[in-house]
């Protein structure tokens, strides 16, 4: 587990959830468990030549002066998951996200990281 900010109660209601890292260090990968996060969840729709495409994107915010593990690439799950780096039984089993962007926003009034994902 990660070391999260103290937030202010205002603030700690939209913190609600949990989230799993399946961190990838070449052919190492490393669990992290981060609570009280604000996962932002979009689901869209694009009309493209043969019918219509699904796709999700999501931002979540990690309140932390720590330096965290995550990179591009590194796979993301909502929930604390128990279960073992296996990407065909995480995608079987649950809606997993790819990283696609990290941005350190540990300066000013709410320390925090901002993670892109998509599915």
């Amino acid at each position: 587990y990660i070391l999260v900010l103290r937030l202010h109660p205002k603030i700690k209601k939209f913190f609600k959830d949990n989230i799993t890292v399946y961190h990838k260090n070449n052919d190492k990968v490393s669990i992290y468990y981060f609570n009280e996060v604000y996962f932002r969840h979009n689901k869209k729709i694009n009309q493209i030549d043969k019918g219509v495409q699904m796709a999700s994107t999501g931002t979540i915010y990690i309140p932390t002066v720590e330096e965290i593990n995550i990179k591009t690439d590194d796979l993301i799950i909502k929930g604390i998951i128990k279960d073992e780096y296996n990407f065909l039984t995480l995608m079987k089993k649950y809606k997993v996200f790819k990283v696609v962007s990290v941005d350190d926003n540990r300066k000013g009034g709410l320390q925090h990281f901002k993670v892109g994902v998509t599915d």
